[in-house]
């Protein structure tokens, strides 16, 4: 399923699509789905806790990076080596899942580990470890990578396989199982979130976007704001007759 088929699903039952004059537009719509997905995945992962359910993809989404090479500390290299960068910084990662990243070829042997940024302060010493390459996000949202074998400088392209919180960010990096682009319009991306939850996740945006105070129906479909005009006939003819007077009115 795809986004634009949950966002117009959403506005068809709050009765918005076919208006005009409508305040509530698809860039609202994706902004209380992205809310809500996360919501309800972190919901199964509580639940999933206590089951043996295997955790679904549908929510991983794929992405592929370049990378560059780095200093360490900038103007040092000699005292603070280098690492490996994503040319361009990742959409943020659902707090509690734990993203997965490959070097392009999936089946080769290179062992990549995917740790806490603070854990990476302390990693490749270890000269068993020493063929495990590590990755962590950099508070630039970058990826950062290093290992204590220096083959790692060859990598040039990663993976990534996690569940983003912005989706719609993703949709602009993602990949195919081959590695190739498929980045897209968001609305035209699959919507990454297990089917069964997807008429939840409906039922929450239309109550989120109906649940307004009461307010007096505007009938014409004429792309003005009629509600406005009421407003402010009332506002005028309810003032008391001196402040009319002071008002000039």
């Amino acid at each position: 399923m795809k986004v634009k088929d949950i966002v117009f699903a959403i506005l068809d039952f709050c009765k918005l699509s076919s208006s005009d004059d409508a305040y509530i537009t698809p860039e609202h719509v994706i902004f209380l789905i992205k809310r809500y997905r996360s919501f309800l995945i972190k919901k199964e992962q509580e639940r999933e806790k206590t089951t043996t359910d295997v955790a679904s993809e549908f929510e991983y989404q794929q992405i592929c990076l370049d990378l560059e090479r780095v200093e360490a500390i900038p103007g040092f290299p000699c005292e603070g080596g280098y690492y490996l960068r994503s040319t361009e910084p990742i959409p943020k990662i659902l707090e509690g899942t734990v993203p997965r990243v490959y070097p392009i070829d999936f089946y080769s042997n290179v062992n990549i580990s995917y740790v806490s940024r603070e854990r990476m302060r302390f990693v490749g010493t270890n000269k068993f470890l020493k063929n495990i390459i590590y990755v962590s996000t950099g508070p630039d949202l970058h990826l950062y990578i290093k290992a204590d074998n220096p083959q790692f400088q060859y990598l040039k392209h990663l993976r990534m396989n996690a569940i983003f919180e912005d989706f719609d960010e993703a949709a602009h990096l993602l990949c195919d199982e081959d590695a190739n682009d498929v980045s897209c319009d968001p609305l035209e991306a699959e919507f990454p979130i297990r089917d069964y939850l997807v008429p939840t996740l409906i039922e929450m945006c239309v109550k989120e976007l109906t649940s307004a105070s009461y307010k007096p129906s505007d009938r014409e479909n004429n792309a003005n704001d009629d509600l406005s005009d009421i407003v402010a006939f009332l506002r005028r003819n309810m003032k008391s007759g001196l402040q009319q007077q002071i008002e000039g009115q």
